[in-house]
């Protein structure tokens, strides 16, 4: 679920298993008329220049893999940068300005089960790489990046998305507030995508899509002559169908997509180096957001629904805006957390067990290449409820957040397990470790 489509890995080219005939030659009295024709000659080329570029990517998939693995066991400096990342951030960049997903995604998929740090390193690098991109224009450096606001609504019936932005000056309202509430610079230029992205659409752009449409922006924000933006053009998809009947009351997630194109120096994003002052900038900014969302709650209801207050029917909670990557974490897992306490909750009155006798035990598994968590509420012997969830991030910080979600439900016992069987049964029981 919500997770960047990876481009197909490449062919492998498999031998025939049958075990070719042994040539006998020509007959003695026919002659060799074999001849190397300059077609034969370009069939030759091309097949030996498909196996060097098989053989080339696979060696750069391993060098970035093994190059993400040595910069992660290095120390930082006093900069908090580590020997070799330069390196590392050239070679991403790289992938991304040539639109090679394929590297990254496969150096990644190694080092997921080869190397942790190494793993976490790199799906950093390459999430900042393509979230912030560093621009000239003239003798100026200017910073672009891509931002989201992740919301959760609750409606009757679902969100329509023929209702969405038809407002539109409501809709310049809604990204001049922005700037308004301080969450970016007055000196910063602000832009919001005139289109409200569901979770498949946040979903499916892969990090060279994500820099591309960092560039898109910078170009429309400072060319006069850019008419046109076709990344941010592909990244609207369209929603899904709703499923939801009329009277069905709908809990959705829905990202706001925008861009700001700042200068390097602008004092408003320095953030300070005494880790106590960083501390109370980001909370400062975390209260703008906060008075932000609250005083613009009916803003958003009328720019989703046409509507406001009560004739909107309509309850919004935004979480928090961040850089692209970070913010479509967040929005995935709280929407996630609340997907799989909803089904727990559901099992546990099902079965008219109390949550207090209850045990939760949580296993970490794999499927289809994505790390997924799984939950289960036993009590004598018997399961109660289960849940599931794909993680995106630190799947262990997500197994302690998601421990602390259901121990709201009045669950005081915890357990790890390695899995459940297809039947339900827990494989490798023990006690879980805070």
């Amino acid at each position: 679920m919500n997770k960047p489509n990876r481009p197909q890995g490449k062919q492998q080219v498999k031998p025939n298993g049958k075990a070719a005939a042994k040539p006998q030659g020509p007959a003695r009295d026919k002659p060799r008329t074999h001849v190397a024709t300059d077609a034969s000659r370009r069939r030759q080329h091309n097949a030996h220049a498909a196996s060097q570029v098989l053989d080339e990517g696979e060696e750069q998939v391993l060098q970035l893999a093994a190059l993400a693995a040595a910069v992660a066991v290095g120390e930082p400096d006093a900069a908090g940068r580590r020997v070799g990342q330069d390196e590392l951030e050239r070679m991403v960049r790289k992938c991304l300005r040539q639109r090679d997903d394929e590297t990254l995604y496969e150096a990644l998929e190694h080092l997921r089960f080869e190397d942790s740090r190494g793993h976490a390193l790199l799906r950093a690098v390459a999430e900042e790489t393509a979230d912030i991109v560093f621009m000239r224009r003239g003798e100026k450096e200017m910073e672009i990046n891509a931002f989201l606001i992740p919301f959760l609504a609750r409606t009757q019936g679902g969100l329509q998305a023929g209702r969405v932005f038809t407002d539109g000056d409501a809709f310049d309202t809604l990204r001049a507030s922005l700037q308004e509430a301080g969450l970016e610079s007055p000196q910063a230029r602000v832009v919001l995508v005139h289109h409200l992205y569901h979770p498949d659409e946040i979903g499916a752009l892969t990090y060279s899509d994500v820099d591309a449409m960092n560039r898109d922006a910078f170009a429309s924000l400072t060319d006069k002559k850019v008419m046109s933006v076709p990344a941010i053009e592909r990244s609207m998809r369209g929603w899904p169908a709703n499923d939801f009947a009329a009277d069905d009351e709908a809990l959705e997630l829905r990202f706001l997509l925008g861009f700001a194109l700042k200068d390097l120096d602008d004092p408003f994003y320095a953030v300070p180096q005494d880790e106590a002052a960083a501390d109370a900038y980001f909370e400062r900014r975390a209260e703008r957001f906060r008075a932000w969302a609250d005083k613009h709650t009916p803003l958003m209801q009328h720019c989703l629904t046409g509507k406001s207050g009560d004739e909107a029917r309509c309850q919004l909670h935004f979480m928090y805006q961040d850089l692209f990557h970070g913010a479509k974490q967040t929005g995935n897992a709280e929407y996630g957390t609340l997907q799989m306490m909803s089904e727990l909750e559901h099992g546990l009155a099902q079965s008219g067990a109390a949550a207090a006798d209850a045990t939760a035990i949580f296993a970490l598994a794999d499927e289809d290449g994505e790390s997924v968590l799984q939950v289960q509420l036993r009590a004598a012997g018997q399961v109660l409820a289960q849940a599931a969830r794909v993680l995106e991030g630190d799947p262990h910080e997500q197994l302690a957040d998601a421990a602390d979600a259901v121990a709201t439900l009045g669950v005081a016992q915890f357990r790890l397990a390695d899995g459940f069987a297809a039947d339900g049964s827990v494989q490798r029981e023990r006690d879980f470790r805070a």
